[in-house]
C-alpha cells in the first residue's frame, strides 16, 4: 500500500470539498478516491472525513493530518527539484484564492508566465468573490483588495488598483459629456455589487473631496460584467483599472472625469504562517509583485 498516494488522495479530498472533484482533479474516479480514504482511515485508526448529507468535514484529527501531510508532500517536491536543479527553484502544490474579475484580467496571465519560470510547482486556483477562511478551507494564499482589518494572517502588498468611470462613446454621444462629478447623478448607471460601500460616492481633486450619488438601472456583482455592460448599453460603469484599461485601449470605453481621483486601494497577498510554505510564497508573492509594476 502506497502511503504517499493514500496521503495525496486524502489532501485533494480535504480541499476539494468532495470525491468527485478530487478525482476530476487528480484524473482518478471517485469509487477508487473513497477507498484510498477509507484504506488511510484504516491505516492510522482514526476517522478523519466525517460524512453527511451536507458534505464532507474534516474532523479534528483530519484537520491536523492534512496539515502535516500538506507539509511532507510538499518537502518531498521540494527534495526532488533540489536534486535536479538549483535552490532557487521551487515545487509542490500552491492553493490561491483570489477575487473573480482579478483573477481572470490579472493572476492568470501572471500564473502563465509563473509557471514557465517554475515548472515544478502546482497551482490550483479557485476564483470567486467571497471572503473565504483561509485556513479552515485549505488555502495557503489569498489575493484581497482593499483595507485589510487586524488578524493573525500576514498581508503582503503586491500592488494597487484604482477605480475609474467609463462609458462608451454612444452614452457620451447620447448624454453628453459629464464635467463635474455631480453630473454623475443624473445618468444611468450600472452597479457593482461587490462595492460593500453605499451609493453615495466620492471623489478627489486638489486636495478638494466631492460626493455625488449614482442611480443604477442594472445591478451585477462582477466588474467585467460591469465593463461590459458599459460597453453595450447606455450607462456608465466605476470599475477597477484592471477590468476597464482593455476596453479603453480598444477605444469600446472612454474614462470620464480623468483628471479626479475616484479612490485607490491595495491588493494584497495574505497567508498563515506556515514555515513550510514560506519559500514558495516569497517567490510567488515577489514576482507578482514585479508583474503588477510593469505598465502593461
Amino acid at each position: 500500500m502506497d502511503k504517499l498516494n493514500l496521503m495525496n488522495s486524502f489532501v485533494h479530498v480535504a480541499e476539494k470539498g468532495s470525491y468527485t472533484a478530487a478525482a476530476q482533479h487528480l484524473g482518478k474516479t471517485k469509487a477508487l478516491m473513497s477507498t484510498h480514504i477509507s484504506q488511510l482511515e484504516n491505516l492510522l485508526e482514526v476517522r478523519l472525513i466525517h460524512r453527511s448529507t451536507r458534505g464532507l468535514q474534516l474532523t479534528d484529527a483530519g484537520k491536523a493530518y492534512y496539515e502535516q501531510a500538506k507539509r511532507i508532500l510538499d518537502d518531498i517536491s521540494m527534495v526532488e527539484v533540489g536534486l535536479r536543479t538549483d535552490q532557487q527553484q521551487i515545487a509542490g502544490r500552491l492553493r490561491i484564492s483570489a477575487p473573480t474579475t482579478f483573477g481572470e484580467c490579472v493572476l492568470m496571465p501572471f500564473i502563465a508566465q509563473f509557471i514557465q519560470q517554475h515548472p515544478d510547482i502546482n497551482i490550483d486556483v479557485v476564483l470567486n468573490d467571497r471572503f473565504v477562511d483561509l485556513v479552515s478551507e485549505g488555502y495557503d494564499l489569498a489575493i484581497r483588495i482593499g483595507h485589510l482589518a487586524d488578524s493573525d494572517l500576514i498581508a503582503v502588498p503586491v500592488g494597487h488598483m484604482s477605480l475609474k468611470v467609463c462609458a462608451s462613446t454612444a452614452f457620451i454621444k447620447h448624454f453628453g459629456e459629464p464635467l463635474i462629478p455631480q453630473d454623475l447623478s443624473k445618468l444611468p448607471a450600472v452597479y457593482d455589487s461587490n462595492h460593500k460601500g453605499p451609493k453615495l460616492r466620492q471623489c478627489y481633486k486638489n486636495g478638494e473631496t466631492f460626493r455625488f450619488t449614482i442611480q443604477p438601472t442594472i445591478s451585477v456583482n462582477n466588474a467585467l460584467a460591469s465593463a461590459y455592460l458599459a460597453v453595450h448599453a447606455n450607462v456608465f460603469t466605476i470599475s477597477p483599472d484592471f477590468a476597464v484599461n482593455p476596453f479603453i485601449e480598444s477605444g469600446r470605453l472612454q474614462t470620464l472625469l480623468p483628471d479626479f481621483d475616484f479612490g485607490a486601494y491595495p491588493v494584497n497577498a495574505v497567508y498563515s504562517h506556515r514555515k513550510y510554505l514560506q519559500q514558495k510564497i516569497n517567490v510567488f508573492n515577489q514576482a507578482l509583485k514585479t508583474y503588477m509594476t510593469i505598465p502593461k
